[in-house]
């Protein structure tokens, strides 16, 4: 043990014959200043970290960290159709850094009760759609049914709107779905469930439904159809073609005929006045005709429907080569692939493993995987009054952590020039023998630092037990209308707390120097002489 360390320690521990009882009230004033000042900056960052983590959990929970959408979409609320048939979906989350890729659709609307009504955004979600975060605030309910034939006009309903309105669940409710500027149709919904975020840009404008509502009433799909006339002359039938949403920009095509154009078409089914027909052609019997309409637009998701003409009443006709039948009457079958609307949505949703990693994330999906046409959105751009609130608590936290070293540097600089002045005596005896003033100083300096880590040491149990308990019971509640969180949260890092040690004691310890200057001021003979 050297010199320094030899005398350091007999100070600290009370066991030289200069320690006086006015030096120890405030050496341990000083720790519990540092204790205290510890314990505030771990919980300080605990808490900043915790409620960023959770705030950023709830945005990116409702909306992803990364949205594709068209580079055309400018109204958040009412969406441009992509066609679902990407390159990158569902392959994207293969790419690492890459957690999750849904589809998503939204539309404004207007929920209306017998007494009120309300602006909301409907969010459609797919079968893909992660609902871990759904689930973990839902507070009444089940979640919408996605593709469910038993339940296909579910609404989740956020528990705001439900107060606001006097809503309920399994309530039916009328919500209008707005299309364009002058376009508003209503549909009933029936509430399955509640939730509740706390964060108001998302309880007070989302809720979510079956992205199939969407997308059949934006008719982001074509959706063919074939109009039958009734049967003319015993066979002549009138057919025309019709074809709803897409762009509109429409090319029809009748298979296995020689039509063209939407019509209308007049087709001989059955030619019993053509002198070269023979009754065995149709068997004397009048066959069942099909037609097949194919219709395209210019995104090549074509829609495909056909018509069965069934003979319904056949009378008999004698004619010079015998007696057949006449069809007075027809039965249409219908049928088809049912509209090309499930192949477009609003968008995508990526959810990324971190944080983080947000901005890399970002450039590698726009530059490495999107086609043209298309544009992502990171969650910064879509809330940015959010982050900028969050990023502002970090200059918060960087204050108190500068007032609390300043704190810990002048109780330490109290501490320590009492102690030097105390202990003048020795000093002076000190040099007398041959010490030198660093040598001194060192002995002072390592008094500083004994102390300096004591209060440290134990200021981290305070501030850890604390945000222990916190964490895991949950003591101190806060209003979620203002907060949005309704107990506050706290992040305990590891590396944080490592780095607000080494950086106290990095600081005070190099604030230290100056007043261990005292001891070069020092000069012996007066020392020894006024012991």
């Amino acid at each position: 043990m050297g010199f320094a360390q030899f005398i350091a320690r007999r100070i600290v521990r009370g066991s030289d014959t200069g320690s006086s009882a006015f030096s120890r009230p405030i050496v341990l004033i000083a720790v519990l200043g540092i204790v205290v000042g510890m314990a505030v900056m771990i919980i300080t960052v605990g808490i900043t970290q915790g409620f960023q983590r959770e705030v950023r959990a709830k945005v990116t929970g409702a909306g992803a960290h990364l949205q594709i959408t068209a580079i055309g979409q400018t109204d958040p609320k009412e969406t441009i159709r992509i066609p679902i048939d990407q390159s990158f979906y569902p392959s994207l989350d293969t790419v690492p850094g890459v957690a999750h890729i849904q589809v998503y659709a939204t539309r404004p609307g207007i929920i209306e009760t017998e007494n009120d009504i309300e602006g909301v955004v409907l969010k459609g979600i797919g079968a893909d759609y992660d609902t871990d975060f759904l689930r973990k605030h839902l507070e009444a309910g089940d979640l919408p049914a996605i593709g469910d034939t038993a339940r296909p006009i579910d609404l989740l309903l956020s528990s705001y709107h439900a107060d606001r309105l006097h809503i309920g669940v399994d309530d039916t409710i009328t919500t209008y779905l707005v299309r364009g500027r002058d376009e508003i149709r209503p549909r009933k919904f029936r509430v399955c469930g509640m939730y509740k975020t706390g964060l108001e840009q998302i309880d007070h404008n989302l809720v979510y439904v079956d992205i199939d509502h969407l997308q059949r009433f934006a008719q982001w799909g074509l959706k063919a159809e074939i109009s039958v006339g009734e049967v003319e002359d015993g066979r002549y039938v009138e057919l025309q073609g019709f074809a709803f949403g897409g762009d509109h920009n429409y090319t029809f095509e009748w298979l296995g005929t020689d039509l063209e154009g939407p019509g209308p078409h007049r087709v001989q089914l059955w030619d019993w006045h053509n002198p070269n027909w023979r009754p065995t052609d149709f068997g004397r019997d009048p066959k069942d005709s099909t037609f097949t309409l194919v219709v395209h637009d210019a995104q090549h998701h074509p829609d495909t429907a056909w018509v069965r003409i069934i003979p319904d009443r056949v009378l008999p006709i004698t004619h010079s080569l015998g007696t057949d039948q006449v069809v007075q009457r027809i039965r249409v079958e219908r049928g088809g692939s049912g509209g090309s609307y499930n192949k477009y949505c609003a968008g995508f949703e990526v959810t990324l493993d971190r944080f983080d990693a947000l901005m890399a994330m970002d450039d590698l999906v726009y530059k490495k995987f999107l086609p043209i046409g298309l544009r992502s959105l990171s969650v910064r751009d879509r809330f940015p009054e959010i982050f900028a609130w969050l990023e502002l608590l970090d200059k918060n936290v960087a204050m108190i952590i500068v007032l609390m070293i300043l704190v810990a540097i002048i109780n330490m600089t109290s501490a320590l020039l009492i102690i030097i002045l105390e202990r003048t005596n020795m000093i002076g005896t000190l040099k007398a023998l041959g010490a030198t003033s660093w040598s001194i100083q060192k002995i002072f300096l390592l008094d500083a630092v004994y102390i300096l880590g004591t209060g440290i040491l134990l200021g981290d149990l305070l501030g850890i037990g604390l945000a222990f308990l916190q964490q895991h019971f949950g003591i101190v509640k806060l209003p979620v209308e203002t907060y949005y969180v309704d107990v506050v949260a706290i992040d305990i890092s590891i590396p944080s707390i490592a780095l607000l040690n080494i950086g106290t004691m990095v600081v005070c310890g190099l604030a230290l120097l100056l007043p261990s200057l005292l001891v070069t001021r020092i000069a012996p003979a007066k020392a020894i002489r006024f012991a």
